[in-house]
């Protein structure tokens, strides 16, 4: 039986350890709430229409005669939520791994206290875990789940060998953006780094970070810049780079990065510029074909509400179920939810890639 519980590399001794909560976990690249990053609509459970309503034009002429001059009305056009239904399921038997046992807990007796953990403090270490490395996932899905999905040996992106059902349930932002703000867009910003031949020739060059915001900036639509809601998103790449161009150079009140809370935070014409450490883990993990990355630097200029997130229920998308199962003496962790993304209207974005 596959199990969440891998222990055939831990050596048994004499003081091998005794409880889950002494086990040090890998740290996820992202548990934050999705709502530092996006709105989140709920009660999406089916294709649901998304309806915008164009701008009014320019209105008012001379009168002449009795007739007022007629205007051009409102253009309405629409998009459509269509979330996917995903689950998963992690299984624990006690009974599989007898040497893990002081991880979880001592028997009372066998029957049934050696098996079932549910609700014990050891196992619940475990479904926390489980917790942060679903948080890591949603964010993962929202931005790189691509409906198309491919490896690099069939003309795609992805790493020969990648578990494709993993990133094809529904378009992710990503994959919207490069549709709808393509490379010939007045919209988009190149990053002539992404397009070196190996992973040394990708490396940005030293203060480029600072070109690209500016010229995303100078290529943003008015009404976005004046959003004080607007933020950049960018892979650990630019804000590293842009961080020593800034600790290099003397740019001004707007070009700033300070420490809040114990966050770095960076500034660029006093629009928050928000690093996304995991954007550089999955492009280096899994858009890699063994010589390059597949655009290794990216960089989105909109708001929260343009990059919405939708689901049933926002709980579903945080919560597990947690349950033992008596017939297979297992421990059980499941997950279910919907899920969709939609980049809204590509006038209120900018992107570098």
């Amino acid at each position: 039986m596959s199990s969440i519980v891998n222990a055939d590399a831990l050596t048994l001794n004499a003081r091998e350890a005794d409880t889950v909560s002494k086990v040090i976990f890998e740290r996820v690249f992202n548990q934050s709430d999705l709502s530092e990053y996006h709105d989140v609509e709920t009660g999406v459970d089916m294709k649901t229409q998304i309806a915008f309503a164009g701008r009014i034009g320019l209105l008012g002429k001379a009168s002449a005669g009795c007739a007022p001059n007629e205007a051009a009305g409102l253009t309405f056009t629409e998009k459509f939520w269509d979330p996917a239904v995903e689950d998963f399921r992690l299984k624990h038997c006690q009974g599989d791994m007898p040497k893990l046992l002081k991880l979880f807990k001592s028997a009372k007796k066998m029957n049934p206290d050696f098996y079932d953990v549910v609700g014990s403090p050891e196992f619940g270490v475990v479904i926390a875990a489980v917790e942060d490395g679903m948080k890591e996932n949603i964010h993962r899905k929202i931005w790189f789940n691509d409906l198309t999905a491919a490896t690099t040996a069939n003309g795609g992106s992805f790493k020969v060998g990648t578990d494709l059902g993993y990133w094809n349930t529904f378009n992710g932002l990503f994959k919207q953006i490069f549709t709808e703000v393509p490379t010939t867009a007045p919209n988009y910003v190149a990053i002539s780094a992404n397009t070196g031949n190996s992973y040394v020739n990708q490396a940005l060059a030293a203060d480029a970070a600072l070109t690209i915001l500016g010229s995303m900036y100078a290529a943003a639509d008015s009404r976005l810049l004046q959003d004080p809601n607007a933020f950049f998103l960018v892979t650990r790449s630019i804000a590293d780079n842009y961080r020593a161009t800034l600790r290099n150079k003397n740019l001004g009140a707007g070009f700033l990065e300070v420490v809040e809370g114990g966050r770095t935070k960076l500034t660029f014409e006093g629009k928050e510029v928000k690093t996304r450490y995991d954007w550089d883990m999955y492009i280096q993990g899994y858009q890699n074909n063994g010589t390059k990355y597949n655009l290794p630097h990216r960089a989105v200029f909109t708001t929260k509400s343009n990059i919405p997130v939708g689901t049933l229920s926002e709980e579903d998308l945080q919560k597990l179920d947690v349950f033992y199962d008596k017939t297979l003496k297992t421990n059980i962790i499941d997950g279910v939810y919907t899920l969709d993304a939609k980049h809204l209207e590509k006038y209120m974005t900018v992107a570098a890639y």
